[in-house]
């Protein structure tokens, strides 16, 4: 009988976890990228973008609070905030209206609803996420049609 060995291989996000760090620790490069889930190579490309580190030659020591900084930083600026009357296309990354501002409603979790609709621009899916709260706000703006069920 031959043995099998599997591999536990660790899946690498695509967004690092801030929290993932010590903000009272200081990290080598390595350190850093094993605490992220990262490569070395990730981190050294965001020191040349700009993460700042305590020590101008190597090894470099770069501060666990800088590290979260510094990720919180650039994962802030790629949000942008939808207007109350916009879903989020994914085809245009940006934040349209919805065609006759028409949109179906389904239930994600107990609290909250996704509205999806086509979008304006370029006819493809666009989508929000709201609070059940909040469902009566957004009726006012949208043509709301409830969906056949659960869309997880």
């Amino acid at each position: 009988m031959t043995s099998v060995r599997f591999l536990k291989v660790k899946r690498m996000n695509k967004r690092a976890n801030p929290m993932a760090v010590k903000a009272a620790l200081t990290y080598e490069i390595g350190e850093a990228a094993a605490a992220l889930g990262k490569s070395p190579a990730t981190i050294r490309n965001w020191i040349k973008d700009g993460l700042p580190v305590m020590a101008s030659r190597k090894p470099y020591l770069i501060s666990g609070a800088a590290i979260r900084d510094y990720l919180r930083a650039k994962y802030q600026a790629t949000k942008s905030p939808l207007a109350p009357n916009e879903l989020f296309c994914l085809s245009c990354r940006a934040g349209r209206k919805p065609l006759d501002m028409s949109v179906e409603a389904f239930a994600n979790t107990p609290k909250t609803t996704r509205l999806m609709g086509i979008c304006a621009c370029c006819g493809a899916c666009a989508s929000r996420m709201i609070s059940n709260t909040q469902t009566h706000v957004f009726s006012e703006t949208f043509q709301i049609k409830t969906g056949g069920g659960s869309n997880a």
